[in-house]
């Protein structure tokens, strides 16, 4: 019978590795998602920090015209890859 005690190797993921591997993209779009209507605006693509200043822009427009229930995200834009 096997040590149901014995010692197995744990892996820990390389976290460094992990998060830079999110941030692999070829650029951010900025999303306006209208709940009430379903409809999707997308803006860019930005740099980072291009995005984040052009969503807080979109967000000041949007709370200015009480519309505070469009949603704006920023998201990752991956470019096709050439064969």
């Amino acid at each position: 019978m096997g040590d149901r005690f014995a010692c197995h190797t744990v892996v820990e993921p390389d976290w460094i590795d992990a998060v830079a591997a999110l941030d692999d993209c070829d650029g951010y779009v900025v999303l306006m998602i209208d709940p009430q209507t379903a409809e999707v605006d997308a803006h860019g693509p930005f740099g980072g920090p291009d995005a984040a200043v052009a969503a807080e822009a979109l967000r000041t427009s949007l709370d200015s015209e009480d519309l505070r229930d469009v949603v704006v995200r920023i998201v990752r834009l991956h470019l096709p890859t050439r064969p």
